[in-house]
């Protein structure tokens, strides 16, 4: 095998695939999808109905209620027949204020305002009643009951400070983008291999390539069109982000900035280059065995399921990463890439070991890699059916 070869067909794979008007609308769908929802979100933010001042009528049995703050609230004492004018709609609230409010409930009744909007009659009884009760105290004694003491909590690993969430960005992101890939990449490494031996192509290619350049061919072009969607991505949130930022407060979430802790990433990238590499190759494989299209699809959506179930036990691996499921989930090979990334990006995965699973997964990649070469040139010529061992274990060509 010439690297001539590799270059001839992954310059054929890239030129035939930029070529395609549905590379450029999958490529940009995502970015639009996400530009759509934020502008849909900031939309229905400043497009709350303005909320309208309740004014009501009350009787109170405890003697609590301030008859200043109420009417600073909008209300005054009840009249006769409050309850009765608040049923048919002439007073928006009448609220009964019982003799042991800490015991017993306040009756509201009001107007109908909306499933949500209703809620706005309890905030209002909560409100009368603590205004009333603080200004029947001192001030020094309201803001001792009212306040709370600030805490700042320092933690630390092995007598360093911890990172905590802002060194978990940048790991954390890799993580994200091996899903990316397995979902953008992996459907279509799984056709390009199936697609050419369907259409019986694949034995013309082979008369002046062989299959070990045919196949790294495919993957590079994959690997450079994969980069050019996750660029189109990467774009697409930088925008995103900019024309938000005025609203989006990071320090919300509690990222105050993002730290870079070189020995975490460098882990995070040898694991995401092993379980890029072991994914791909597997869907190489079944694209190899597999007669057509359809009958591989089905192993497109297992390869999808095993990368995203460690993100369906997020919590349990940020709890209890010691427990024994996680520790099956980031050994086993399938799960093994996910697994390891989120572990990795909170600090619960020691360097060695991560760079130990990254290591694996680059061999287990290159072993697969080295069976699906092998399988593709033996299953050429089988448009019924799918290779079975006894296939590979055949001497003839």
């Amino acid at each position: 095998m010439r690297s001539s070869q590799v270059a001839v067909v992954t310059r054929f794979e890239l030129a035939r695939t930029l070529r395609k008007p549905q590379f450029w609308i999958a490529a940009l769908l995502l970015p639009a999808i996400l530009s759509a929802v934020v502008l849909v979100v900031a939309w229905a933010g400043n497009a709350k109905p303005e909320a309208k001042p309740i004014t009501f009528e009350y009787t109170d049995k405890s003697g609590l209620i301030s008859d200043a703050v109420a009417s600073a609230l909008g209300g005054s004492a009840a009249r006769p027949g409050a309850g009765d004018r608040a049923r048919a709609g002439e007073l928006t609230a009448y609220l009964q204020f019982p003799a042991d409010p800490v015991r017993e409930p306040v009756t509201v009744i009001a107007a109908d305002r909306g499933l949500i909007a209703n809620g706005d009659y309890a905030h209002l009884v909560d409100r009368l009643f603590s205004f009333s009760v603080d200004a029947s105290l001192e001030s020094k004694v309201v803001g001792l009951v009212r306040s709370s003491p600030r805490v700042d909590v320092r933690t630390y690993t092995d007598g360093e400070p911890a990172s905590g969430l802002d060194g978990m960005i940048l790991p954390g992101l890799l993580a994200i983008l091996l899903v990316l890939v397995v979902a953008l990449l992996g459907n279509q490494m799984l056709n390009s291999t199936v697609e050419e031996k369907e259409n019986r192509i694949s034995e013309m290619l082979l008369v002046s390539l062989p299959a070990r350049a045919l196949i790294n061919g495919k993957i590079l072009a994959l690997s450079l069109l994969g980069l050019v969607q996750i660029g189109m991505l990467a774009i697409g949130v930088g925008i995103i982000y900019a024309t938000t930022s005025s609203w989006v407060r990071l320090e919300a979430i509690g990222i105050t900035s993002i730290s870079f802790d070189p020995i975490r990433i460098g882990v995070a990238l040898l694991l995401f280059a092993g379980g890029a590499l072991m994914m791909t190759a597997l869907l190489v494989l079944v694209g190899t065995i597999m007669p057509t299209a359809k009958d591989a699809a089905p192993y497109y959506t297992a390869v999808v399921l095993f990368t995203i179930v460690p993100l369906y036990l997020i919590t349990t691996i940020l709890v209890s990463p010691t427990s024994t499921v996680i520790q099956v989930l980031t050994y086993f090979p399938l799960t093994a890439p996910m697994t390891a990334l989120i572990l990795n990006a909170t600090g619960a995965l020691h360097p060695v070991a991560g760079a130990s699973i990254g290591v694996g997964l680059l061999a287990i990649g290159a072993l697969i890699l080295k069976l699906a070469v092998r399988t593709f040139q033996r299953g050429l010529l089988q448009y019924d059916r799918q290779l079975v061992l006894k296939d590979l274990r055949s001497t003839r060509a």
